[in-house]
């Protein structure tokens, strides 16, 4: 969120807007750069190389200046993620799915449609439990439709993990793949049917609206 640095920009009442981020992940950068293989110590936001622009009907209203560009939309998508986790502060490290509309606006502030009675929310794929065992991991939903349960796994503090995010239909899934899953090009429907066959990290009875 390092905008008007850079790139993206910065006001009074708003604070900072987006900004592209530094292929180390750790500044504000003038252009979209190639994330590193690095470990993030502060919060990378992905998005499509598609801008936004005046002509879209899909990105709503986003801050004049700033740096906007399309999400993945559908119903349908799946989300194939290799990643490590070798430190912890408080409850981070965490990786997880926001509507749009909310970092291209405020992330941080009023104008948050976050929480749980206004409908954007927040799925969280991948977060330390709580604090106190911070070397377990879970995945929880927050919004209109709260979901998760009692399953962990133990975060990745050394080497890496695979996973995979199936959203379908409006039924999320999220699993921890075997080590020896190959990231392909393209993903058959047997493949389909595997990740599918996988024990779900939430309730397979929750749905999104």
């Amino acid at each position: 969120m390092g905008g008007g640095a850079v790139s993206g920009v910065w006001s009074s009442n708003f604070g900072s807007s987006l900004s592209y981020a530094s292929a180390d992940g750790t500044a504000a950068a003038s252009s979209p750069q190639v994330l590193q293989d690095t470990t993030v110590s502060g919060e990378v936001i992905l998005f499509q190389g598609q801008k936004c622009g005046a002509e879209d009907t899909d990105c709503g209203y986003y801050r004049p200046g700033t740096v906007a560009h399309h999400g993945f939309g559908g119903s349908r998508k799946i989300f194939l993620i290799e990643f490590g986790m070798p430190t912890n502060t408080a409850n981070v490290p965490a990786i997880w799915l926001l509507n749009a509309l909310i970092p291209r606006t405020q992330q941080y502030g009023s104008c948050t449609c976050w929480g749980n009675t206004n409908g954007c929310g927040e799925i969280d794929l991948f977060e330390v439990l709580t604090t106190s065992a911070p070397d377990y991991m879970t995945s929880s939903i927050h919004g209109v439709q709260a979901g998760g349960n009692s399953d962990y796994f133990v975060r990745p503090t050394s080497g890496t993990i695979k996973a995979a995010v199936v959203l379908d239909g409006g039924v999320l899934q999220i699993s921890v793949l075997p080590s020896t899953f190959n990231f392909a090009s393209s993903l058959s429907a047997t493949d389909y049917a595997a990740l599918k066959s996988l024990t779900s990290l939430v309730s397979s009875a929750v749905t999104l609206a």
